[in-house]
């Protein structure tokens, strides 16, 4: 167990880096942003795990385990060192409060849009009297696209068309949960950030690409993206899926481009690594078993 038990954090290091590295040259299609986030979950997943192994350990030095260990004439040996089970632990407890804030956020963040739904008409879209620009999709049964009448005034008929698109696309992706599983995974495992903020990226991209396709645009999408950007700059930012919630330049940079190409092969390690993490992790635990047998019924 020494060795496994520390291979899902090493595999967490480098599918961030990779994330890091590689997020301009992933196709923004939903199997992608799927699988990126598959790729997260499980590598939080045995990265938790192997935490709860290194902090089990500490249980093998416990009063009982010592004095049955004395019974039967065996010689503890230390599995892996003390500092790093109580490390571990602590590292678990603070993962779980991180976890709850994040909750916490998101809650509030979701409850506060929906309140500024109901006090518009009822449909799909809901127009709230705020003069920033901002565009956000409100999950829920059903979900609903929040503009405010400072985006309306500031775009054109092709550009409003444009923002609807782009946050229909959100709601159609389910892209909040895909963002909310990611966002915990970042909190348990904070060598995640930077998935986090490559999915966060990949389903505006997403969007975006959406977008101009139904307005049958990329130059037109881009102008929309740029111009609500840019009075914005000056308002304040909200933690939501938001038409600017990201990397706006980037993004209307790609839309100057031509369209990306699908590409399997890089989406596909992000799932490798993600189950070499989860593989690590059934070692670890059989070696644990292996272990507590020796100790207990050996």
């Amino acid at each position: 167990m020494t060795v496994s038990v520390y291979v899902p954090v090493a595999l967490s290091v480098l599918v961030a880096v990779i994330s890091r590295v590689m997020v301009a040259r992933l196709s923004p299609t939903r199997g992608t942003v799927i699988t990126v986030v598959g790729a997260a979950v499980l590598c939080a997943a045995g990265t938790t795990w192997a935490l709860v192994l290194l902090a089990l350990t500490l249980l093998g030095f416990t009063p009982l385990a010592v004095a049955e260990a004395t019974e039967r004439g065996v010689v503890l040996v230390q599995p892996v060192p003390g500092v790093v089970g109580a490390l571990a632990a602590v590292a678990l407890v603070f993962g779980l409060a991180r976890v709850v804030r994040v909750a916490r956020t998101r809650w509030a963040t979701r409850r506060e849009l929906r309140e500024l739904c109901r006090s518009c008409a009822p449909g799909e879209l809901a127009v709230v009297p705020v003069a920033e620009p901002h565009a956000f999709a409100v999950p829920g049964r059903p979900g609903r696209v929040l503009v405010t009448q400072g985006l309306l005034a500031l775009l054109d008929g092709k550009e409003r068309r444009v923002v609807l698109a782009h946050e229909r696309a959100h709601l159609a992706g389910r892209h909040s949960g895909l963002r909310a599983a990611v966002e915990v995974c970042a909190a348990i495992n904070p060598m995640l950030v930077l998935v986090r903020e490559a999915v966060a990226f990949l389903v505006e991209r997403n969007a975006d690409e959406h977008a101009a396709t139904v307005s049958g645009s990329r130059e037109v999408t881009a102008r929309a993206l740029a111009k609500a950007a840019l009075a914005e700059a000056n308002g304040s930012r909200q933690p939501a899926l938001g038409f600017i919630a990201c990397s706006v330049n980037a993004r209307v940079a790609a839309l100057q481009a031509a369209p990306p190409r699908p590409d399997r092969l890089l989406p596909g390690g992000f799932l490798i690594l993600g189950l070499g993490t989860a593989t690590a992790a059934v070692q670890a635990t059989l070696a644990f078993y292996h272990l507590i047998h020796w100790l207990w019924l050996g």
